[in-house]
């Protein structure tokens, strides 16, 4: 704490307990009181109080909720308290592999980019592993209210890594199965007309064998895109066997698979799946960057399909939720003439974020019995404004508090330091003060690891502003028109 002790004297200290950033803390524990404008799928949010006990857990929600002798109190009455932030799909081992200039080229499938198919260069760089990169990757996730993630590779003890057992952090669930060629095409197949892929295509068996099955589908805008959903969807659509063993179609659809992407679905597409009760995790970022286009967002939620929302990758998608939520809100403006209200995207990126990785009696929501995955976010402007635009309007410096099962892992911090926690660095986020309480759990010392950061010249942990090289969120009519003298 001795970072911090320093911040102490710029809180007025008031009635046993501190003032930090709107705040009144007062350290205490086993419980945790947290009193603020609680975030439930409702369209008018109102002010009340959550009591987290010693177990991490929710033990209550309310206006009156009794509480233990001395509890650990954080009153933030103006703050939005939101179920900590899901993202359904990212590749985090690409956290180092940073956005290039936008040259303008769009792709009508992935293997466009991946292997220079079609007259294209080749764009897919090799992951890295290292686990330094890994975790910088997921503090820019953490710092901006991201508390569960699928990814493909895992950092211990800072975001929940939900397609790892060891990463679940003691949900008592199984860890998700997350493919990302599920049809066995990672060569760079493409077909229209008939299901001859690679020889391992995922099968029903496997589908249901996790918490959830996610799979990369139909990313692109053509024919070659959507005949991999045909090929995932029907029994009878290819039914001549090939050598090796491909050329047959299986039906994947059922309540366990969530499409990534899904940019080439149909409406038809999009029946099929919600008959199934699958779901779906939306990248507009990455998707518009790539393809110009983007899943028909609109017609999935009319049909009543769980929708989330996923960052993808840096290098064409977004560097936090913060970012992905501005990609999400801009595209509404300009094309889905406001159907997507704040509440809607942040359903998104907590309840059908839950869903989308079958986590909904854990995480998610804030209610009686779930996980404290927790997050305090500043007023978006003046008082009365929509408390949901706190958190769709966020940024890493608004966040006042990242809770993790009842974990304090981020915040202000004078409200972290009056707190009194151990195991907490100071750092700046764009010229606020915050402290990461992550020490106890890393082999490292935030310091250390932002230094070595620097030192491999990895893509910053926030950014004040849009990014450096930021990917687009344009469609291909946006583009032309934007070339247009």
């Amino acid at each position: 704490m001795s970072g911090l002790l320093g911040l102490l004297a710029l809180m007025a200290v008031s009635g046993g307990g501190a003032r930090a950033a709107g705040c009144m803390v007062t350290a205490g524990g086993p419980e945790t009181v947290i009193e603020a404008v609680i975030l439930t799928d409702t369209a008018d949010p109102r002010p009340g109080r959550v009591v987290v006990d010693a177990r991490g857990m929710i033990a209550c929600v309310g206006a009156t909720c009794p509480v233990m002798a001395h509890p650990r109190v954080i009153r933030c009455p103006a703050d939005s308290l939101s179920p900590g932030l899901i993202n359904p799909h990212d590749h985090i081992a690409y956290t180092g592999d940073a956005p290039r200039p936008d040259n303008g080229e769009r792709f009508v499938h992935r293997h466009e980019w991946r292997m220079g198919l079609d007259g294209h260069a080749m764009r897919d760089a090799p992951p890295d592993h290292d686990p330094e990169v890994i975790a910088w990757g997921e503090l820019r996730f953490l710092i901006s209210g991201i508390t569960a993630m699928v990814g493909g590779d895992m950092a211990p003890g800072l975001v929940r890594n939900m397609d790892f057992g060891t990463g679940l952090d003691g949900l008592s669930m199984r860890p998700v199965t997350y493919r990302i060629f599920p049809l066995d095409d990672a060569s760079g197949i493409m077909r229209t007309r008939d299901c001859n892929y690679g020889p391992h295509p995922a099968d029903p068996a496997e589908v249901a064998s996790g918490a959830a099955f996610l799979a990369h589908v139909a990313e692109g805008t053509g024919d070659a895109a959507r005949n991999e959903f045909r090929c995932l969807s029907s029994t009878t659509y290819d039914r001549v066997p090939q050598p090796g063993g491909g050329g047959i179609s299986q039906d994947l659809m059922q309540p366990h698979m969530t499409i990534l992407h899904g940019v080439g679905l149909t409406t038809a597409d999009l029946e099929t799946l919600r008959r199934q009760a699958g779901a779906i995790v939306w990248s507009p970022r990455s998707n518009l960057a790539l393809y110009g286009r983007t899943l028909d967002v609109v017609t999935a939620r009319r049909l009543g399909i769980p929708v989330a929302l996923g960052t993808d990758w840096l290098p064409s998608g977004s560097m936090n939720m913060s970012r992905e939520f501005a990609c999400a809100t801009r595209y509404d403006r300009q094309h889905l003439n406001g159907a997507l209200s704040a509440r809607d995207l942040w359903r998104m990126a907590t309840t059908d974020g839950a869903r989308a990785v079958h986590a909904e009696t854990m995480l998610g929501a804030i209610a009686p019995g779930r996980v404290a995955d927790l997050v305090l976010f500043r007023p978006a402007g003046p008082a009365g404004n929509d408390p949901f635009d706190a958190v769709v309007r966020s940024r890493p410096a608004t966040v006042d508090l990242v809770m993790r099962g009842g974990r304090i892992l981020y915040g202000d911090a004078a409200l972290v330091a009056g707190l009194d926690l151990p195991g907490c660095e100071a750092l700046d986020v764009t010229g606020e003060r915050k402290a990461l309480c992550i020490r106890t759990d890393q082999p490292f010392a935030f310091a250390m690891l932002r230094a070595d950061m620097a030192r491999k010249r990895i893509y910053p942990l926030v950014a004040d502003g849009t990014p450096p090289d930021e990917p687009p969120c344009d469609t291909l009519e946006d583009t032309a028109a934007q070339a247009r003298p």
